[in-house]
C-alpha cells in the first residue's frame, strides 16, 4: 500500500482523552492558584517558578500552555527532520552494525494510541527529580521558591514543589524527542543486526530502540523518586515530632510532597497531550515527509510477515 494511500486512512485524533486530561489539569491549576492566595499552601503567590518568565503562579501556569502550544508547532513541522536526525544517531550509536529497511505496512490503524502519553510523563519526572535535588542547579535555571514560614529542615516539600513546576515545563519538550520515535514506528523504520554466524534475523523497530532506552531510564527513575520522597517525608514527621513548632503543624504538610511526586505524571499528561495532539493530526503530513526523506537514501521497502514468524 502506498504511501497517500495509508496517509488517507490515518484518523488517529481522539478528543475523548484529550479533553478529561485538560479538565483535570485546569482543575488542579485552578485550585492550587485558590489555596495559594488564601494562604493554604506554604509558599507566596509570587512563586516565580521559572526565571525567564513572571514570578506569579498564575501566569506561570499560563505560560506552561503557551510553551506547550510552541512545541506542537514544532512537533507538526520538525518531527520528519528530527527522524532523520535520530535515524543517523542510532547508526553512530551502533557503530554501523545493522541495516536499515522500511517494513511494508499494510494498514494504519485508525485508533489512537493515547499510552503513548504515559512514557513522556515519566521520564519527565526522572529528570525533573535529579534536578529539583540540586538545589543550585534548581534554584539558577528554573525555580524561585518563597518559603518563609515553612521550617528549613522540611527540604522535602520545596525540593517536590520545585519537581512538579520543572516537571509541568519539561514535559511538552520532552514530547519533541518522543513524537520523531513515534513516526519511525508508524513508517514501518526497522534495522537489521549484521551477523554472519546464524541465520536467524535480528530485526526490530529504530524508533523501539530508542523507547526501549526511554523506558529503562522512566522505570528506575521513577522508583528512585517514589521511595526517596517516602523516606525523607518520613523523616522530616519524625524531626517535627521530636521538636514541634509553635501551633502545631497539619498533616496536610505531609501529604503534600508525596502526593505532589505521585501525582505530578498525571498533571504532566496536560501539556504532553496537547504536543500529542499536534503529532496526530501531523501524521499524514508526517508520514510522507518522511518518505520522501527516506527515498533519497534508497532505503529497500520488505514485507515482515508476523503470521508466519508467531
Amino acid at each position: 500500500m502506498s504511501v497517500d494511500e495509508l496517509s488517507k486512512k490515518t484518523n488517529l485524533v481522539s478528543w475523548k482523552y484529550v479533553i478529561p486530561i485538560q479538565v483535570l489539569v485546569i482543575a488542579t491549576i485552578t485550585v492550587t492558584i485558590i489555596f495559594t492566595t488564601i494562604g493554604a499552601f506554604p509558599f507566596d503567590p509570587s512563586l516565580g517558578v521559572y526565571r525567564f518568565l513572571p514570578g506569579n503562579i498564575v501566569f506561570d501556569f499560563i505560560w506552561l500552555y503557551v510553551l506547550s502550544l510552541v512545541i506542537a508547532i514544532i512537533v507538526y513541522f520538525g518531527s520528519t527532520s528530527i527522524s532523520v536526525i535520530l535515524w543517523k544517531l542510532h547508526q553512530i550509536l551502533t557503530r554501523k552494525k545493522y541495516n536499515y529497511y522500511m517494513q511494508e505496512l499494510d494498514t494504519l490503524s485508525s485508533s489512537s494510541q493515547p499510552r503513548r502519553m504515559i512514557l513522556p510523563a515519566f521520564v519527565a519526572l526522572g529528570i525533573s527529580y535529579s534536578i529539583s535535588n540540586i538545589q543550585d542547579l534548581s534554584n539558577a535555571i528554573f525555580v524561585s521558591e518563597s518559603f518563609s514560614g515553612l521550617d528549613s529542615a522540611a527540604q522535602t516539600i520545596v525540593t517536590s514543589l520545585a519537581l512538579l513546576f520543572i516537571l509541568l515545563l519539561l514535559s511538552s519538550f520532552i514530547t519533541v524527542l518522543f513524537a520523531p520515535m513515534w513516526l519511525m514506528q508508524d513508517k514501518g523504520m526497522v534495522c537489521e543486526l549484521q551477523l554472519h554466524t546464524r541465520t536467524t534475523a535480528d530485526i526490530e523497530g529504530v524508533g523501539n530502540w530508542y523507547l526501549k532506552l526511554m523506558k529503562g531510564f522512566a522505570g528506575v527513575s521513577t522508583v528512585i523518586a517514589y521511595i526517596f520522597t517516602i523516606f525523607q517525608t518520613i523523616d522530616w514527621y519524625q524531626f517535627v515530632l521530636s521538636s514541634p513548632p509553635e501551633g502545631g503543624f497539619s498533616l496536610l504538610i505531609f501529604l503534600i510532597p508525596v502526593g505532589v511526586v505521585i501525582a505530578s505524571p498525571l498533571l504532566a499528561l496536560g501539556p504532553i497531550s496537547l504536543v500529542y495532539l499536534s503529532y496526530e493530526l501531523s501524521l499524514s503530513r508526517n508520514l510522507t515527509s518522511l518518505s520522501n526523506q527516506i527515498t533519497k537514501h534508497s532505503l529497500i521497502t520488505v514485507r515482515i510477515n508476523l503470521s508466519e514468524a508467531a
